[in-house]
């Protein structure tokens, strides 16, 4: 076989082999730490995806850009910091995700939009690719104040680490 046969061919079952496979997302293993929680007082925490749907699972419903409803299931972030005695009425917490964004989310936004650290979109948990393994959403659709670039940034998609200060 010449070379540039022997090319041709090997270029064709290449390409026939990348577009025969459909590359789906990896799910982020259940029992690999997805979360570490720093606590004000020095305490830290980590959770895995089986240890974060062990506790009571809250839900926001939203809708994408085309009207298509997304309910998102995971923990809420002000029951998750209750549930490690913090008292954070007062406090903001930093928040810092896989590719190192950071934001502050105020203490008044927790009290009182709630938001929700999800780990499933129409069930179907969230892979590192479609912004997982977790993702601190606020409930933009229940509260029209939210839909503002300020809250956007504070929906912080591959969210790793939170520390209480």
């Amino acid at each position: 076989m010449s070379m540039s046969r022997h090319f041709i061919v090997m270029y064709c079952v290449t390409f026939f082999c990348l577009t025969a496979v459909k590359a789906e997302p990896v799910p982020y293993p259940q029992d690999r730490p997805a979360l570490r929680l720093y606590l004000a007082d020095g305490r830290q925490q980590s959770f895995t995806l089986h240890q974060l749907q062990r506790f009571p699972q809250s839900t926001i419903r939203l809708r994408d850009a085309t009207g298509k409803e997304q309910v998102w299931v995971g923990v809420s972030l002000p029951w998750l910091l209750q549930s490690m005695d913090e008292e954070t009425h007062d406090r903001p917490v930093y928040t810092r995700s896989l590719n190192h964004y950071s934001v502050v989310i105020p203490a008044v936004d927790i009290q009182r939009y709630q938001p929700l650290i999800a780990y499933q979109r129409d069930g179907q948990f969230l892979s590192i690719r479609d912004h997982g393994p977790l993702y601190l959403i606020y409930p933009l659709d229940d509260y029209p104040e939210l839909h503002q670039q300020v809250f956007y940034n504070r929906s912080i998609w591959q969210l790793s680490e939170i520390h209480v200060e």
